[in-house]
Formats: structure tokens, C-alpha cells, sequence
């Protein structure tokens, strides 16, 4: 029995050493690492004060995030009615723009756009918008260097770039002639997204096409 017993040993131990081995050989996986997804607030007010189209406003975006602001008119044809209803867009010449920097209050602005007595019986679109591929490099390593990492966000809106999909906030407001009030704001007015379920309109008034 005694021999048969030290006959067996080595048999045992090669048997342990096929089974631990194989336990090594089944590691687990690793998991693929995928970049965050990003939901981001934006903001912009506009304040009419006589002369002046005044923008301001507030994101959770970081300080140093660029915010372009743009103004158009509309053509002649397109009345009040059209903008609000037909959602009429404004011509392509830009009449102005200005960049600004999101500050360490998560705040930007003012941006003022002057309005001459000649332009009083014209209309305007002032957009607002958060593009990717104009931040510096700590927010696109945020947002994706063609927004690729922004999610669930009011304003989002997919431009072509070349061959690439660039994926931006942008809201807008749309400012009316003298004579449709359409120079004095007693509070700021929210821009809007042009998306469905919004409580106002481009114009500021309430939306009943809900």
C-alpha cells in the first residue's frame, strides 16, 4: 500500500498543476473605458433697451468655454406672423458677431448689438450658439472635438463639416420691429431651441402650438 501510495503522488501533482493552470488562463475580461456623456444647460437672455440688443447669460458649461453670438435680418417679406408661425428663417449675412468666454461664475456676456434708427421697422434673428471646434482644448477633451459626448440637451443641433458630423448648442430670439414692440424688455427673454413644448416663442410671446 505504502508504495502504491508514493506511486500516486506525482500523478496528484500534475494533476493540481493542470488545474491551477487553468484557472490562470481564464482572467477576467477588461472593461472598455468609454468617455463620459455630457448634458449640458445653456442659457442666453436678450434685454432690449432702446437702441441696444443687450445678450447675457448662464451655462453649466466650464469658465473658459467660448460662446459665439450672431445677429441676421430677416427679408422684408417676412412679417410677424410668418417668423411666428411659418418659422420663416432670417437672410445669411451676418450683421454681426462677437465671441465671449463663459467666466468662473458660469456666466457670459454682455454682448450689445446697436441698432440705428434706420433699421427701427426691421426684424432680426440673434442666435446664440456653443461650438466644439472653436473651444480650447480642455473643453473639447469635454464635449468631443465634434460634440460627440453631448447627450439630452435642449438647443442641440447636427451640422456637416466635410465628411464629419459636428454636433453644437444653439438657441435663438427673434426681435420685431419699433412698432411690435420690438424695443423694450421689462425682463430678460429666454432664447429659444425651436423645439416642441417650449412656453414661449422666438418672439417672447406664449406658445400655443404645444
Amino acid at each position: 500500500m505504502t508504495i502504491l501510495i508514493l506511486c500516486m503522488l506525482p500523478i496528484l501533482a500534475g494533476c493540481k498543476l493542470v488545474a491551477f493552470e487553468g484557472v490562470k488562463e481564464k482572467e477576467p475580461k477588461k472593461k472598455e473605458t468609454t468617455a463620459k456623456e455630457v448634458m449640458v444647460d445653456f442659457n442666453p437672455n436678450l434685454v432690449l433697451l432702446g437702441s441696444k440688443m443687450v445678450v447675457r447669460g448662464e451655462t453649466s458649461l466650464p469658465e473658459g468655454t467660448v460662446v459665439t453670438v450672431q445677429i441676421k435680418p430677416f427679408s422684408d417679406s417676412d412679417d410677424y406672423l410668418r417668423i411666428v408661425n411659418s418659422g420663416a428663417e432670417p437672410l445669411d449675412e451676418i450683421k454681426g458677431e462677437e465671441d465671449v468666454k463663459v467666466e468662473e461664475t458660469k456666466e457670459f456676456g454682455p454682448v450689445a448689438f446697436p441698432r440705428a434708427v434706420s433699421e427701427q421697422d426691421k426684424r432680426f434673428r440673434i442666435e446664440a450658439f456653443v461650438d466644439p471646434r472653436k473651444q480650447p482644448e480642455e473643453i473639447q477633451k469635454l464635449l468631443g472635438s465634434n460634440g460627440e459626448h453631448i447627450k439630452d440637451s435642449l438647443g442641440m443641433k447636427t451640422v456637416e463639416d466635410g465628411d464629419a458630423e459636428v454636433v453644437i448648442l444653439r438657441k435663438y430670439t427673434d426681435v420685431m420691429t419699433y412698432e411690435e414692440n420690438g424695443f423694450q424688455t421689462i425682463d430678460p427673454r429666454p432664447f429659444v431651441a425651436g423645439e416642441k413644448g417650449e412656453k414661449i416663442t422666438s418672439t417672447g410671446g406664449p406658445n400655443f402650438k404645444k
